[in-house]
Order: C-alpha cells, then structure tokens, then sequence
C-alpha cells in the first residue's frame, strides 16, 4: 500500500483543486506536502515488500530495483523544495498557482512512479504522464516565447513516445513470459536475440531525448527559460534524470558491451558542446539549461564506461555515477532556485552576498572542488575511464580535467549573469522561496556525510579514498581565469544566433513550406482535416428515425410486459456473469 500511496497522493492533491475550501491550501502546502511519502519510502524502506497490481496497466510491478532508490529520494527531496519555492512565488497570482499547481501534481506523479515502476507498461505509462503533464509547465506563462518551446517541446516528446513505445513492443516479444512484462526478465532475454540492436537504438533515442543527449536536445534551452523558476529546477534537476534511468533499465550494466565506447564519446562531446555553446548567452537560466546538457554527457560517457567494463565496472563507477545522480539533482536545483532570491536581492546587501555564495559554492561542488561532493564524482569518473582499453584510457583521464575547466567556465559567466541582473536595492523576497533554496544549499553541502549513512548510496570507498589537492584545483583555477579573460572581450558583449536556434529555424521553415506546398495542391481539399461534427451531429438529430424511433421505443417500455422481459433478461446476465 506504501508503493500506491507514495505515487497517488499527489493525484488525489490535483483533484482536491476543483474543491474551491482546498485551493489555496494545497497551493500554499500541498506542492511540497505531496512528496512526503516519497522521502520517508526512500529513507527508510529497507524492509518494504515488492507490489504487485495486476489490475493496473498490463500488471504493475512496483519496487526499488537496483537503482530507483536513488532516484526517489532526488525527486522527492527536489520537488518538494521546487513545491515550497512555488508556494512563495505564486503567493501574489492565485489563479496562475492553481493552473501551475495542477501540472505540478500531475507531472510529479508521472515522476514518481517512474522511479518505482519495475515493469514495461507502467514504467511506459508513467513515463508519458510525466513527459505531457510537463508541458503546462512550460507553456505556463502564455508568452510566445514559452508557447514555441512548448510547441519544439511536445514535437520532441510525441517523437520519443513513440520510439520508447517500439521499444517496449519488441522489448516484450522477447520476454520468456508473456504475462510477465518486468526489466528484471526482459532485458537479459534480449541478450543475442535479433531485436535487441533495434530495441536499444530505440532506447537510446527515447531516452536521450527527455536525457538531453547530444542532437536530441534542442528542447531544453528553449524550455528552461520559458518555464517558471520552479518548473525549470524540477526539468532540470529531476526530470532529464528519468531518462539515465530509463537506459539503466534498458541496458543492464552488469552486462559487458563493446559499444559502450560510442555511450563514452557521444558524451565527452555534449560535455564539451554544453560549455562552448552555453558560455555566449545572456539569460542565467539558459546558461543552467546549456550546463545541464554538458552534465548529462558526462553521466552518459560514465555509464559507457560502466558498459566497456560490465561487471568489473559496476561497481565503485556505478555507485558514482548514481551519487552523480544526487549531487548534479541538488546542485542544479539550488542555482535555479538560487536565481528568484537573486534577482530579489541587492548587489551590495548582505543578503545578495549570501545569495550569491550560495552560488558559487553550488558551481564549486559541480565543478569537482576538493572535499567535496563533486571531488567524489571526478573519482568515480576517472576510476570508469581506467576501465576503457588500451589508449584510450589516458584520453579520457587527460579530459575528464578539462570537462570539469569547462563546468567552472561556464558556471562562473552564469554567476556574472546574475549579479548584472541584480538590483541596486533589496526587494522584499517572500521566506518561502528563501528557505526552498538554502535548504537544498545545505543538502548540498552535507552530501558526502549524509551519502555515508543511507545504506543504499555506496560511495564509502570513494569518498575515503586520499585525493591530492592540485588535481582538483587546477580546474577550477582554469575555469575561473578563463571566465575572467571571456567576460573582458568583445565576444561576451554579444549574443549571437547558436546553432541550435538555427537548425530550429530551418527545420519550421521547411515545414512551413512543406504545408503551404501541400494546401495549394491538386489533391489537397480545402476543408481537409476539419470536422463539422456540429452540423453532422444536427443533421442526425433531424432525420426521420431519430424522431420517430425513439419516441416509439420510450412508448413501448411503458407496457408491463415488456419491462418484464427486459428485467428477466438482465437477471439471467447477471447470473451468468456471477458463475
């Protein structure tokens, strides 16, 4: 019951909104109320049993598995400060709080369950709940900027949708049972059958498109700055997780793969592509979104890694790349929450001073400084790439320091963003949005003593492991004298047009030309695609058998008999259907 309670409270939260005596409480408390359940299962269901509802979907299967633990505990600690956050920054729009508060809810269940679903179908299902719910979020401004990044957004979503949808179908050809859809049996019965290149080509399509995978990931600088402060730390810092996940499901780690190499390079180059194309724009928070895709393709070369080296390499590099998970999910989170008390504070006040240590220590811990979170991952990493064979090894050990040169980089022009976008005096913040932030500061801080006592985070070796002080320095000495020689020229004055917003643009041109080709056609019908069900529905009312049939059926269900029969007949059906 625990399972279903932690996945449907924030569904029985949405439906309370039509109740008018519960809108403004579930809007000021229930956003964060609703992943309650969700921490407490995470923290302390060790001894939870697996569920099973046969009623739900084609069979639901909730559980942990190996790696939904964690992911649990980032979603739940994520958007409950994203849903404290909210309630302070809708506390002066009520209407807009309750449209935002219903996709919330929604998207967060879709969320949740993902991280428990140990099955194909509801694993699917979930899936889709959380990816269209998270359009409202972005749309939610109503601003022809936010309705373009939901329009690339949705196109993205449907096409990736779709793919997961192959996946799952020849995913569960292959299963040995089939009543019996779970990861668990699936996916080693995929190892040498013939769907299996199929099927994981899809995977890493449908997956890398919500994981913001290289050339999948042009949705995510135009959605991040859309969205309210928020909905961007949740997409950020939660949501793009879900599909990691969905390719650890899908790729079984403990399994060798000589491809794991293509996982290992295609993330070095969207590590690399996040920063060089990030690093030019002006808003903060497509800075974040930019920085996100750079973060993600190192969590993508981490698990090519774990696949180069199988069973041999899941073990320390898997519990940092899952630690990665954590550290990236609260970081993030708290500079795009860092961003709203930012923007609320004065430059020269001590608390825009505070705010902005705040973010700078967020960027320190991503960046890998010594003695922190960060330092822990970058020896995760670099135990991953020694698994790779013959040179290149060394390769990816000689950048894996640049990668984290290029998080400082680019996170220190984030900052500089910031403090230009700063007023001269302090607005009046509300308390709520404070708070959200510096609690996950705080987390953020005490990651590495808190990841020693959850049982589930195994990173005791690597957070005990002697690190020299110079390998950790030196990059982010690097990055910080780089952002310093960039913000001093020319080029950071100036915004140009990405590659991103022009292959975009190429592509709504050509589909713009595509549908005016095909309207002044000869085989296009000027009324194609349109329904008059209106006119369809009154033209049916006003035939002769809907007004005299009718009237004659209502006439004769007034004589006994025939009310006998029809009783006696619907008697027997129910008898028949009770045996």
């Amino acid at each position: 019951m625990i399972w279903a309670a932690v996945i449907f409270f924030p569904l029985v939260l949405a439906g309370l909104l039509i109740l008018p005596r519960f809108k403004d409480l579930i809007c000021r408390h229930g956003l964060w109320l609703a992943c309650i359940p969700g921490c407490v299962l995470a923290v302390a269901g060790t001894d939870a049993d697996p569920a099973r509802f046969p009623f739900l979907f084609l069979g639901a299967f909730l559980h942990f598995g190996e790696f939904g633990r964690v992911f649990l505990l980032l979603t739940s600690v994520l958007w409950a400060a994203s849903g404290l956050f909210a309630a302070g920054y809708f506390s002066k729009d009520r209407l807009g709080a309750v449209r935002f508060s219903l996709f919330f809810l929604l998207t967060l269940c879709g969320n949740l369950g993902l991280c428990l679903a140990q099955d194909l179908s509801s694993f699917y299902a979930f899936f889709a709940l959380m990816s269209f719910s998270a359009y409202g979020l972005i749309v939610h401004e109503g601003t022809d900027k936010a309705l373009r990044a939901g329009r690339v957004y949705l196109v993205m979503t449907v096409l990736g949708e779709v793919c997961l949808a192959a996946c799952f179908f020849y995913a569960g050809l292959a299963a040995p049972d089939m009543h019996s859809l779970s990861f668990a049996e699936v996916v080693p019965a995929l190892r040498g059958h013939p769907h299996e290149a199929v099927v994981l080509t899809l995977a890493y399509i449908g997956f890398g498109i919500k994981a913001g995978a290289l050339v999948l990931h042009f949705w995510l600088p135009l959605a991040h700055p859309a969205a309210p402060i928020p909905a961007s730390a949740v997409l950020s810092g939660a949501m793009i997780k879900a599909g990691l996940l969905g390719w650890l499901r899908m790729f079984n780690p403990g399994e060798p793969r000589q491809w794991g190499i293509v996982l290992a390079w295609l993330g070095i180059c969207a590590a690399v592509y996040g920063v060089l194309a990030g690093v030019r724009r002006k808003d903060p928070k497509t800075i974040l979104a930019y920085s996100s895709i750079s973060q993600m393709g190192l969590m993508t070369m981490a698990l090519g890694f774990i696949l180069v080296g199988g069973k041999a390499g899941a073990g320390e590099v898997l519990s940092g790349l899952l630690f990665f998970v954590l550290v990236h999910g609260t970081a993030k989170g708290s500079l795009f929450l860092g961003v709203g008390p930012a923007l609320a504070a004065g430059k020269r006040t001590a608390r825009g001073r505070i705010v902005l240590a705040g973010l700078i220590l967020a960027s320190l811990v991503l960046a890998g400084l010594p003695l922190s979170a960060g330092a822990v991952v970058k020896l995760a990493l670099k135990h991953g790439a020694a698994l790779l064979p013959g040179p290149w090894s060394g390769v990816f050990k000689a950048v894996l320091g640049f990668t984290a040169a290029g998080t400082m980089f680019l996170l220190s022009v984030f900052i500089r963003r910031v403090r230009d976008r700063m007023p001269d005096k302090n607005k009046v913040p509300d308390g709520k949005m404070f708070a959200a932030w510096a609690g996950l500061v705080v987390v953020l801080v005490l990651a590495v003593p808190l990841g020693r006592l959850l049982p589930f985070v195994h990173i005791q070796s690597l957070a005990g492991a002697k690190q020299g002080l110079f390998p950790g320095l030196w990059p982010v000495g690097l990055g910080i004298l780089l952002a310093v020689i960039f913000l001093k020229t020319a080029w950071s004055a100036r915004e140009p047009v990405g590659l991103d917003e022009r292959f975009l643009g190429l592509c709504e041109k050509v589909f713009a030309w595509l549908r005016e080709k095909w309207r002044s056609g000869h085989y296009c019908d000027p009324a194609c695609s349109r329904l008059d069900l209106e006119g369809w529905a009154d033209r049916l009312l006003q035939t002769r058998w809907m007004l005299t049939v009718p009237d004659r059926l209502e006439h004769r269900l007034l004589y006994w008999h025939t009310a006998g029969v029809l009783f006696i007949v619907l008697l027997l059906v129910f008898v028949l259907l009770a045996s």
